[in-house]
């Protein structure tokens, strides 16, 4: 069945009227329950280019996934795919000081969520093994990955926040994707808090970062909130947190002449990940 005409597709380009596909030296790819994102860089490590598609419907599908792989520009030299960064509602963070082995880590993930019998698990290692961040996705997209790309990396999503986190002394981060939202508190140099949950409305967003704050007796007025999306299509979203939490910094790209402002958070988080290759 052609999915074509079910996909929604938005484009970011950094420079119009330029040859961008030329300079794009690495390429990174966001896959999340209903969403396909791309991002090209130029040797500098800017953002020039992302492609972000959309389909309604089931979840990790993985027809729309090789849809994408085949027919998205950014990817026609699979050489250049260095990353694919997972949103998995199935994550686990845990200490280095409790971490004894993968497979301990893969069973503790399978205790906490419900972890199909077609999922991949992986563990990865996060600031010289501080923490390990242990995950799960379906393993057929791997397989269509697998296809099309030449063996990169796959990290999930959330470990921008973790090792983005390590240098800020205070600060609360929430990236907002398709259906989930990946939320991490900072205090003091230390994290204290760290969740991936389900979203129906902005509402429940606000409402898990003032619970986490109020836990842990922080006052939002004066604290650094940083908040970032996946893509455009999530912007409204980020429009709404901001009535919460007026003094919200949404994530802006370090470049001052992005194209469209509504792009700039998304722009910033591909910067973050940019960094976490």
């Amino acid at each position: 069945m052609d999915i074509s005409n079910q996909i929604l597709r938005r484009q970011y380009v950094a420079h119009k009227g330029e040859d961008l596909l030329s300079q794009v030296f690495r390429v990174v790819i966001v896959v999340s329950p209903n969403s396909f994102i791309t991002a090209g860089y130029h040797p500098s490590g800017e953002v020039l280019a992302i492609n972000s598609s959309q389909l309604s419907g089931a979840a990790w599908n993985p027809a729309f996934i090789e849809h994408e792989l085949k027919n998205d520009l950014l990817l026609a030299d699979p050489s250049l795919i260095k990353t694919i960064f997972v949103a998995a509602q199935n994550n686990m963070v845990i200490p280095g000081a409790l971490f004894r082995d993968d497979d301990t880590a893969k069973h503790w993930l399978q205790a906490s969520f419900h972890v199909g019998a077609d999922e991949q698990i992986n563990v990865c290692s996060i600031a010289k093994g501080s923490w390990f961040n242990c995950f799960s996705f379906p393993e057929a997209i791997l397989s269509v990955f697998g296809k099309y790309t030449q063996d990169p990396r796959v990290l999930p999503l959330n470990l921008a926040h973790l090792r983005n986190g390590q240098s800020t002394e205070d600060l609360l981060q929430c990236t907002v994707a398709d259906t989930c939202a990946f939320a991490t508190l900072h205090h003091k140099h230390t994290l204290h808090w760290h969740q991936t949950f389900e979203y129906q409305t902005p509402e429940d967003i606000a409402h898990r970062l003032g619970s986490a704050c109020r836990f842990y007796g922080i006052e939002l007025e004066d604290y650094p909130v940083a908040i970032s999306a996946t893509s455009i299509d999530q912007h409204p979203v980020l429009k709404k947190l901001q009535q919460y939490f007026p003094a919200t910094a949404m994530r802006k790209a370090s470049i001052s002449d992005i194209i469209s402002p509504e792009w700039s958070s998304t722009v910033h988080l591909f910067q973050q990940l940019y960094s976490c290759e």
